[in-house]
């Protein structure tokens, strides 16, 4: 008896140990891994719109924008090239916390076949909690021959266990590369070169039907009779995409037929992209995704879809949803300020927009031998004129702010990283205390006209 005990006891440390090395280990930067482990911190039953998919997911719906112009509480649980059998788990995992009233299901990877799926979405599965579930899930997804450690996937830390080494700030504050409900912003532009290429795709046989993989519409299947079984309305999407391909069309035309004899919607935007008014040059971030600009008005499209074809609550005033208001406004300060300051290229314009920009902390330097100054709030909380020895330390909660003078050199040191830009000019570094990161930093070099620069130098001697 005492044995068995002695071993329980043993057997129950090295499982906590394991919880712990997974948690300090576990890469949440990374694509997939990062939506599923902010799920697991969401308030429980509070998903109303549970969308799962690939990359076609996190890029193309703006969950603050949905809970901000509509009040859908949306999540976003994707990975890069997910394939349909990954999304089946994903689901199967969401609903043992969350009830959602309607899920929405994302097309793009069904028209591939087997072989062509990568181990990228493995990251998603290596992040899940073990579970029944996680094991088919790695059971569904290893195919048997392509190398995949199943135990080591299922435990998570084997994954990860020479992280330790590796570990930064931001893997604990995740403020580095955040998702908002699993949503991923990006304002870069698709290269003309591409949009030059798929100018003018010859469609002849795109209305001939080609079947996807019997695995694909196994799990496709099965991903809307687990929905059914559940009572949970699925509406399957396909959001705009430029790479038009007679392959990806005639499989999408397989699934619109799968999608029918099941009684459930297929909504392709690409049939409407003239109503949407998607501009491929200055909408699509690729070949294959939209980016912010695209995203907004897609967004907008497919949630008004969505609430004139279903009937979903408005939480904006439901303080048990004050999560989603908080990502919202987290939001704002840490992607569309950022955006909005590093557009700026004159300095008196930047000034101004700092003025009208709540919750920042700013620091200024005129190099050389010029003003140091911090304003908090558009209001100046410290000043330092000349060349003689200062120092001041600023806590900001989550970061650490050192501005000081000593032997002829300015420094600006936030979390122990120097920010000057200019050896002669105005040197300004923006901290937002909602985000609680630089949202930007720039110089303007007085020997270049007041041109902005944004590329750090070490250091600037004081004249």
């Amino acid at each position: 008896m005492k044995k068995l005990l002695l071993t329980a006891v043993i057997l129950c440390i090295l499982l906590s140990i394991g919880i712990v090395l997974h948690r300090m280990t576990l890469n949440t930067t990374s694509e997939g891994c990062i939506q599923l482990w902010d799920f697991y911190r969401l308030p429980e039953e509070t998903v109303d719109v549970l969308f799962v998919g690939s990359s076609h997911v996190y890029y193309s719906y703006n969950t603050c924008q949905m809970y901000e112009d509509y009040g859908l509480a949306a999540y976003l649980l994707a990975s890069p090239g997910q394939p349909v059998w990954i999304s089946y788990y994903m689901i199967e995992e969401a609903l043992k916390t969350q009830e959602p009233k309607l899920i929405v299901f994302d097309a793009c990877t069904l028209y591939q076949r087997d072989s062509k799926f990568s181990s990228l979405s493995w990251e998603s599965l290596i992040s899940m909690k073990p579970s029944l579930t996680k094991w088919k899930a790695i059971q569904a997804s290893s195919g048997g021959d392509d190398g995949m450690d199943r135990a080591g996937a299922f435990f998570s830390f084997p994954y990860y266990h020479t992280r330790y080494s590796e570990l930064e700030k931001n893997d604990y504050k995740n403020t580095d590369r955040l998702r908002y409900n699993g949503y991923k912003p990006d304002f870069q532009k698709i290269p003309k070169s591409d949009l030059v290429r798929w100018k003018d795709v010859d469609k002849e046989n795109f209305d001939q039907i080609r079947p996807v993989s019997e695995r694909t519409e196994k799990y496709l299947r099965m991903l809307i009779e687990l929905c059914q079984n559940r009572k949970i309305p699925l509406v399957i999407v396909n959001s705009p995409y430029l790479n038009h391909m007679e392959e990806k069309q005639t499989a999408y035309n397989y699934v619109s037929l799968i999608a029918d004899e099941y009684g459930v919607p297929y909504v392709d935007a690409n049939e409407d992209i003239d109503e949407i008014q998607i501009d491929y040059a200055n909408d699509m971030l690729d070949v294959s995704h939209l980016n912010y600009y695209g995203g907004i008005k897609y967004t907008n499209y497919f949630s008004k879809w969505l609430t004139e074809n279903y009937t979903l609550p408005d939480r904006r005033n439901d303080e048990r949803y004050r999560h989603w208001t908080d990502v919202s406004v987290l939001f704002w300060h840490s992607q569309l300020n950022a955006k909005r300051l590093k557009s700026i290229q004159d300095f008196g314009k930047y000034m101004e927009t700092l003025r009208d920009t709540p919750d920042s902390l700013v620091v200024t330097y005129h190099s050389p031998g010029g003003e140091t100054a911090v304003y908090e709030d558009g209001q100046m909380v410290y000043s330092h004129m000349g060349d003689s020895d200062f120092q001041k330390h600023f806590d900001l909660g989550g970061s650490d702010l050192a501005v000081s003078g000593s032997s002829g050199t300015v420094r600006i040191m936030l979390d122990k990283k120097e920010y000057l830009y200019v050896e002669q000019g105005m040197n300004v570094l923006v901290y937002d205390k909602v985000a609680q990161q630089r949202v930007d930093g720039v110089g303007f070099d007085e020997t270049e006209g007041g041109k902005a620069v944004r590329k750090r130098i070490r250091k600037s001697k004081i004249a």
